[in-house]
C-alpha cells in the first residue's frame, strides 16, 4: 500500500470512530471509576470529548438540554438542563441524587452567557473533583507581541453579568468564564485554544464554516498561494487538545494553559495539505501585495493569512507541552477535516466568494483564483 493511500485508510478509519462513538460501550455504576460529567457533550468539540473519556475507561454523564444530535451516545446517563434560565430554573429541575454525586471531573466548553458558568459552579459546590474548561487566546488583552504566555494580562472587564441574557462578544463571554472559575475553585485546568480545527464544525449547517485549505487543495488543479515574508500558521487540534484533556484529569494537572501547534511556516502546512489530499497540478506562490491589490485580503478573504497583530499564530504553547500536550501530525488533523467534509457534502458542492440566496460566501472563489493567477503570469 503507497505511503498517502495508507494515510487516507487510517483517516477514514477516524472519521469512522467519530461517526460511531462508541454506542456499544455500556453504563457501569463500578464506584472505583471515576465518574466525568461533560456539559454539552454532542456538539463540536463534545463528541471527542466524550468518546476520549469512555475509550480511557471513565464512566461518563452527559448534561445537556437534549436537543443537539440526539442520536449521540443513547446509551450513556444524561441529565437533561437548560444553563441558559435565569435564577438558575433549569440547574434547580436537576435532580438531587446527580446534585449529590461527587463528580471527580467536570468538562465544560461553554461560550455562551458566563452567568450560567457562575451559576453551574455554585449549584455544584463541593461537588467537584477537577473542573476543565476549554477556553481561547482571545481572552488576552493584546497580541501585539509574540509568543504570549499565560500570564499576560486577559481583557478587562465591565461587571460580572447579573443576568443570563446580558450580551458581550465572545472574548469578553471566555474572560469572564475564567474569572468565575478561579472565584470558585481552585482545581481547575483551562485551555486556551486558538482556533480549533475538527472532523466537525462549528456549524455543520452552514457553508461558511467548512475548512477552505483542506477542500481547495482537495480539488486539485492550479493553486493560488501567498508568497509573504516570515508566514506561520497556528491553529489547535481537536483531538490533540482532548488527549490533553484527558492527560491532565488522569494526572491531576491544573493551571492555564496555551493549547496548540506551536508556530508552524506556511509552506510546511501545505505540505500537509498535499501529503493529505493530492499533488495539485500546479502551485502558484504569488506576493502578498499583488493579492490584496487584487481583493484577496488576508484573515478576511484568505485564511490563515494575519499579517497583523504581530501576535497572531505565534502563541506560546512550551508550558503545555512541558505538562505533557503532544500534537499529532498535521497531515491527520487535515485528513479528519476532510473526512468529515465529504460526510456533510458528498457532492463537493460547497461554494466559496459566491453569493447564494443574497448571502455573500466567504473566501474566494475558483473564478476568482483563476482570474488572479492569469494577471499574475501577465505580469
Amino acid at each position: 500500500m503507497k505511503k498517502r493511500d495508507f494515510i487516507k485508510t487510517m483517516g477514514a478509519a477516524t472519521a469512522f470512530t467519530f461517526l460511531n462513538p462508541l454506542e456499544a460501550l455500556t453504563y457501569t455504576s463500578n464506584s472505583d471509576i471515576p465518574k466525568v460529567l461533560v456539559l454539552g457533550g454532542r456538539g463540536f468539540i463534545g463528541p471527542t470529548i466524550v468518546s476520549a473519556f469512555l475509550k480511557s475507561g471513565y464512566h461518563v454523564t452527559l448534561l445537556n438540554r437534549g436537543k443537539t444530535n440526539p442520536h449521540l451516545f443513547k446509551n450513556l446517563p444524561i441529565i437533561i438542563c437548560d444553563r441558559e434560565l435565569e435564577n438558575k430554573q433549569g440547574l434547580k429541575t436537576i435532580d438531587k441524587k446527580h446534585k449529590e454525586t461527587y463528580w471527580d471531573i467536570v468538562v465544560d466548553t461553554w461560550q455562551k452567557s458566563p452567568k450560567a458558568v457562575s451559576d453551574f459552579l455554585e449549584e455544584f459546590e463541593g461537588q467537584i473533583g477537577h473542573y476543565h474548561y476549554v477556553s481561547t487566546v482571545s481572552v488576552y488583552d493584546k497580541w501585539d507581541k509574540k509568543f504570549i504566555t499565560e500570564t499576560e494580562p486577559l481583557n478587562p472587564l465591565p461587571k460580572f453579568p447579573k443576568t443570563i441574557q446580558e450580551d458581550f462578544r465572545y472574548a469578553i463571554r471566555k474572560t469572564f468564564s475564567e474569572v468565575t472559575i478561579r472565584e470558585k475553585t481552585n482545581k481547575y485546568t483551562i485551555y486556551r485554544s486558538h482556533g480549533m480545527k475538527d472532523f466537525r464544525t462549528t456549524r455543520p449547517e452552514d457553508p461558511n464554516s467548512e475548512p477552505f485549505w483542506p477542500i481547495r487543495f482537495y480539488r486539485g488543479g492550479e493553486i493560488l498561494l501567498p508568497a509573504t515574508h516570515n508566514h506561520h500558521v497556528q491553529v489547535t487540534d481537536v483531538k490533540s487538545l482532548v488527549n490533553f484533556i484527558i492527560h491532565c484529569a488522569k494526572n491531576k494537572i491544573y493551571g492555564d494553559y496555551n493549547v496548540a501547534y506551536t508556530p508552524t511556516p506556511f509552506k510546511d502546512y501545505v505540505s500537509s495539505l498535499i501529503h493529505a489530499t493530492q499533488m495539485p497540478k500546479k502551485m502558484h506562490w504569488i506576493d502578498g501585495d499583488f493579492l490584496i491589490k487584487n481583493e484577496i485580503l488576508p484573515y478576511k478573504i484568505m485564511p490563515l493569512w494575519k499579517p497583523s497583530p504581530a501576535g497572531s499564530y505565534y502563541f506560546n504553547v512550551q508550558k503545555a507541552i512541558e505538562a505533557g500536550l503532544v500534537n499529532r501530525p498535521m497531515v491527520e488533523m487535515t485528513i479528519d477535516q476532510l473526512e468529515g467534509y465529504k460526510s456533510r457534502h458528498p457532492n463537493d458542492d460547497v461554494k466559496f466568494g459566491v453569493v447564494i440566496n443574497n448571502k455573500q460566501m466567504k473566501y474566494y472563489s475558483m473564478d476568482k483564483e483563476k482570474e488572479v493567477i492569469k494577471k499574475w503570469l501577465a505580469k
